[in-house]
């Protein structure tokens, strides 16, 4: 009898409802994010994850061994780089080791599979972990809840966190909430040993996000607030030597510069966290009861001290205190001084109707858990939530790309305001303020259904390389036929040029080497390959022969084969006696009814605008806005809105003399001439005068004098042209047709003959 009554009383502990609320949560975070499986075929997404699973992979190979993997020498030709070892080896990692139980019988497949699927496993640890740190600080279940809620239909969540995202900065948002869950247990239970797998869990936050110094520095300033509203105790200063140590200890064993033995910044230096909450405590007890008052003003000062003398000290010997991606969120200016930085949508600063958007009614309830965190629950771990959030919510407004770690960070203080409110009014004896509550918890509950609807149709769109890296959410295989293409038609030791976005593609997909991969690692020559575009082919041909010693095929010199890739859409006229006519871009009013007017997602508008600013070139060479200017502002003022739009937004395809001597604009006339469908007809070429006939049902869009001449590259000749539709519009005297095309040509001596071959919907011509 005796153990049946010890047994029970732990048995109905168990919390069956927060085990049936937490799960349906899981459930729907999950069927949220898993939306684009029934509409499209499934992939590692976007750029960057592709990298990832490829490191993966190369961990996989070697056994799991993260010291063994092999370099990778596909990245910046000619000079290679080693796998990123640092601190985003981690994510990687942990795809390589669960997919090695499997690895024997399937191989790459295996990894492929976990990486995929890895974010299901994320978004139910997501919504645990904001349940567990705000129900375990705030002791209430309602704010609990609404934490866990807001994470499973978060719509910045669901940006990254569909399948095959992986997110290393929403891994690391997760870690980080479970480790304030283990310090907060390790406070109230006065067991510091949670501090071990508090400390587990920053290591896995430092080596899959690789914020270790965001993680570092936000806990210090949470201890020193600690200190300042005289809550520190020795429970607090226990669990945090107990987690540095931890956390060292695991990052030493990571390999190149994580761990303590090469890196202070991410393991050792948390101890100096809880040294200074012990010396707090020591000299509580030492000093003269008449100053204790005094003591927290002191100790701020001595500190502010230390910090002014070891910034003026790295300023003189010219060294920045702060990495340069911090200190970008701290000086926005500096950014705007850094050209490839001005071009990434992820580090342009966005306004606060965007960050409404992210986060919905989470931001404000985000701040009044900040005002209760300061007023009722000012111990470490609310302290240190707090610091994240501030730091989190305007480093997200400088930089978007940790919008995916913050909403975590907002969740959780979102859950800490609504758990608070909600105890105030409990502790309230009026009917009328109890009711307010539920008033308030509809209201959120309303904005939550919203932000669920909003996620959902977030998720209804394919993965990046089965649409193309397009805004259209239909399936486009043109990017995936030229990567297979130069996976098994180039040779193994072929050098790929494209622009950047592409690059990791290419290294993984195609299996080749490139210039430039999707980050900013060597932005000498991301800007090199922005020059080549940018202006004409005797200019690409001296870079490649002169800086990269490398000689077309033909040459008596021939030694490495060299392929430039290019993607944009391309919409063919046909008029309604059967003439086709191909124009660059797609149209503008799209999805309308056409009118001859187009514009670019891909590398026309890329040229025109991220190319030329990272080049240093003036973008009015290459644009006519003045034309565009006054075209529009002169049909605004004659009524003509709707058409005055479409001019203005238009702007990346009105060409100067330049731009049609460039290298990208001359590969996408000679890439669609030489589908010999057609000729290829000038932007801008069809009149006002002529438009308004054509619309009288009289006229079509083909302007024989605005057909374009024969475009022949002597160095560079077409090999492979992959073209896709994406649909069919209704167009002023006939019919459009929008495709995606991606180009592919070999560096080659003049006269070289090379077979073309075109890829259409699928079908191969070669010619």
């Amino acid at each position: 009898m005796q153990s049946t009554t010890k047994v029970i009383p732990k048995f109905d502990k168990f919390k069956f409802l927060d085990v049936a609320v937490i799960s349906g949560l899981v459930i729907v975070s999950i069927l949220i994010r898993i939306v684009n499986i029934l509409a499209f075929p499934q992939s590692v997404n976007e750029f960057d994850p592709w990298y990832l699973f490829y490191n993966a992979l190369l961990i996989a190979q070697s056994g799991g061994n993260w010291y063994a993997v092999p370099p990778d020498v596909h990245g910046w030709f000619p000079w290679g780089y080693f796998i990123e070892l640092g601190n985003t080896i981690g994510l990687p990692w942990l795809v390589s080791l669960f997919s090695l139980p499997f690895y024997g019988q399937f191989g790459s497949n295996a990894v492929y599979t976990v990486a995929v699927l890895s974010d299901i496993l994320l978004d139910g640890l997501g919504v645990v972990a904001a349940f567990l740190a705000i129900d375990v600080i705030t002791e209430n279940r309602i704010g609990a809840y609404i934490a866990a809620a807001i994470v499973a239909v978060s719509p910045s969540l669901t940006y990254k966190n569909l399948l095959g995202g992986l997110p290393k900065t929403s891994w690391g948002g997760v870690f980080v909430l479970f480790s304030i869950y283990f310090i907060t247990l390790a406070i109230k239970r006065k067991n510091p040993l949670y501090g071990i797998p508090a400390g587990i869990m920053i290591f896995l936050a430092n080596i899959t996000w690789g914020g270790y110094t965001y993680i570092d520095l936000s806990l210090a300033i949470a201890a020193f607030l600690l200190v300042l509203l005289n809550k520190n105790d020795e429970i607090t200063a226990k669990t945090l030597t107990i987690l540095a140590v931890t956390s060292a200890f695991l990052t030493s064993l990571a390999p190149n510069n994580i761990g303590f033995m090469s890196g202070l910044a991410h393991g050792l230096s948390l101890l100096v966290i809880p040294l200074f909450l012990y010396i707090e405590l020591y000299v509580r007890q030492i000093i003269p009861k008449e100053i204790l008052d005094s003591k927290n003003i002191l100790i701020g000062a001595a500190i502010v001290f230390l910090l002014a003398l070891g910034i003026l000290g790295l300023a003189a010997l010219g060294k920045s205190p702060i990495p340069s991606r911090y200190y970008a969120i701290v000086n926005p200016f500096y950014q705007f001084s850094v050209p490839i930085d001005r071009t990434v949508a992820e580090y342009i600063p966005q306004p606060v109707t965007a960050m409404i958007q992210d986060f919905g009614i989470s931001l404000f309830l985000s701040i009044i858990g900040m005002y209760f965190v300061i007023t009722r629950r000012a111990q470490l771990p609310g302290l240190w939530l707090l610091i994240l959030g501030v730091a989190s919510i305007y480093g997200t407004s400088e930089q978007p790309y940790l919008f995916n770690y913050t909403a975590y960070i907002v969740a959780a203080l979102a859950g800490l305001g609504v758990a608070e409110i909600a105890n105030r009014f409990a502790e309230s004896k009026s009917r009328g303020v109890r009711i307010a509550p539920l008033i308030m918890l509809g209201i959120i509950g309303i904005s939550l259904l919203a932000d669920a609807g909003i996620s959902m149709e977030i998720s209804y769109e394919p993965t990046a390389i089965y649409n193309a890296a397009t805004s259209f959410l239909t399936t486009n295989y043109a990017w995936i036929s030229a990567l297979d293409w130069i996976n098994h038609n180039t040779p193994k030791n072929a050098f790929i040029l494209s622009w950047w976005d592409y690059g990791y593609w290419i290294e993984v997909v195609g299996n080749r080497s490139v210039i430039d991969e999707n980050n900013t690692l060597n932005g000498t020559q991301i800007k090199l390959m922005a020059e080549m575009f940018l202006n004409n082919e005797t200019f690409a041909v001296n870079v490649l022969e002169n800086d990269f010693h490398i000689y077309p095929y033909g040459s008596p010199n021939y030694n490495i084969p060299v392929y430039i890739v290019a993607y944009d859409a391309v919409t063919q006229y046909i008029s309604s006696s059967g003439q086709s006519v191909w124009f660059i871009g797609y149209p503008t009013n799209f999805p309308g009814e056409f009118i001859g007017y187009t514009t670019s997602l891909g590398d026309i508008a890329k040229a025109m605008g991220a190319m030329t600013t990272i080049a240093g070139y003036n973008m009015y060479s290459y644009v006519n806005f003045s034309y565009v200017n006054e075209t529009a502002s002169t049909l605004a003022e004659a009524g003509q809105t709707q058409l005055a739009s479409i001019v203005a937004n238009s702007l990346p395809m009105a060409w100067t003399p330049k731009a049609y001597n460039s290298l990208i604009v001359n590969m996408f006339i000679e890439g669609v001439q030489a589908l010999n469908m057609g000729p290829v007809q000038a932007p801008f070429s069809i009149s006002l005068s002529q438009l308004s006939s054509a619309f009288g049902g009289n006229a079509t869009l083909i302007n024989p004098s605005g057909i374009l001449p024969n475009v022949v590259l002597p160095y560079f000749r077409p090999v492979y042209i992959s073209l896709y539709p994406v649909t069919a519009e209704l167009a002023v005297g006939g019919e459009a047709i929008v495709y995606i095309i991606v180009v592919v040509y070999q560096f080659v001596e003049p006269n070289v003959i090379l077979p073309l071959t075109i890829q259409e919907n699928g079908t191969t011509i070669t010619t």
